[in-house]
């Protein structure tokens, strides 16, 4: 069943405000889509797109004072309808294996021991993924009014409270401490049949087991093969969706996938009316 991915957030700028922006989908979902991505503003502004150093797209833009409203959409096939097979197991890629290193979220030493005790005989990588899964979504209290943002991995498992993006730095740190390469993916909630846009993008994590990277959700404890995301790096200080160098006030943020059930012209028309409504 085809999935409609949508999003409109909302800034509010005293001055003209240079951004940066990840809003689209990545590249290894590009043989999903059926139409899009598209990216557009309100007012209208000029969009410079370029790659980071992770392979991630970016949109640079000059924000203009007042209300800007940035919106997305596109539509994508199933991986069944795609196509898509798992690929054959691979050795991991020499650029990957700084996901195996500490980073700003996610400690080295202050979570080795905990890690080694708890996980380091289990018999698989697989077992040790699920395993840290499930201990981290038993451990953490899905909290969303206890965002900090520089909470890193330890402090998320010690204080037990957090949002998605605490559960996904307790997992990583974890799986790097037991020799499993890990990394932050930012996206796309899981799809859902109806309209129920989130307040943010999902973050979940991708680990290297059998010669391929796969998809986990630390939240849930359970794996998450068929989200969607727009970035990858190794935390979340290097996948901000949107990152602002000046004053700004964000006003609204809605972000949606949804399990295409109307003809997609009807559904893209939706989209487009709550968008201008918001610009309004």
């Amino acid at each position: 069943m085809p999935v409609r991915l949508g999003f409109q957030i909302a800034y509010r700028f005293a001055q003209p405000t240079p951004m940066v922006a990840m809003l689209d989908v990545h590249d290894s979902h590009a043989h999903r889509l059926i139409s899009g991505p598209a990216v557009w503003t309100s007012p209208e502004v000029a969009l410079h797109r370029y790659r980071d150093r992770f392979g991630n797209s970016c949109r640079r833009l000059l924000a203009p004072a007042g209300l800007l409203v940035l919106r997305g959409d596109a539509l994508l096939a199933d991986n069944a309808a795609a196509g898509w097979r798992p690929g054959p197991q691979q050795p991991l890629p020499e650029e990957a294996r700084m996901f195996l290193q500490p980073s700003r979220h996610c400690e080295g030493r202050p979570l080795a021991r905990h890690a080694q005790l708890r996980f380091a005989d289990l018999p698989s990588d697989r077992v040790r993924v699920r395993a840290i899964c499930a201990h981290v979504a038993r451990t953490i209290e899905y909290a969303p009014e206890s965002v900090d943002f520089t909470r890193g991995a330890l402090r998320a498992l010690q204080e037990g409270r957090g949002i998605c993006r605490d559960f996904t730095h307790a997992a990583i740190g974890l799986c790097r401490n037991v020799g499993i390469p890990a990394r932050y993916c930012a996206g796309y909630p899981a799809a859902t049949a109806g309209m129920r846009p989130e307040p943010a993008f999902a973050a979940w994590m991708e680990a290297w087991i059998d010669g391929r990277w796969q998809a986990f959700d630390p939240r849930t404890g359970a794996a998450c093969p068929d989200r969607i995301p727009v970035a990858r790096r190794r935390d979340a200080a290097d996948v901000a969706t949107s990152c602002t160098f000046g004053m700004c006030e964000p006003e609204r943020v809605e972000v949606w996938a949804i399990q295409e059930s109307v003809a997609p012209a009807d559904a893209g028309a939706t989209v487009e009316v709550a968008a201008l409504a918001l610009a309004s």
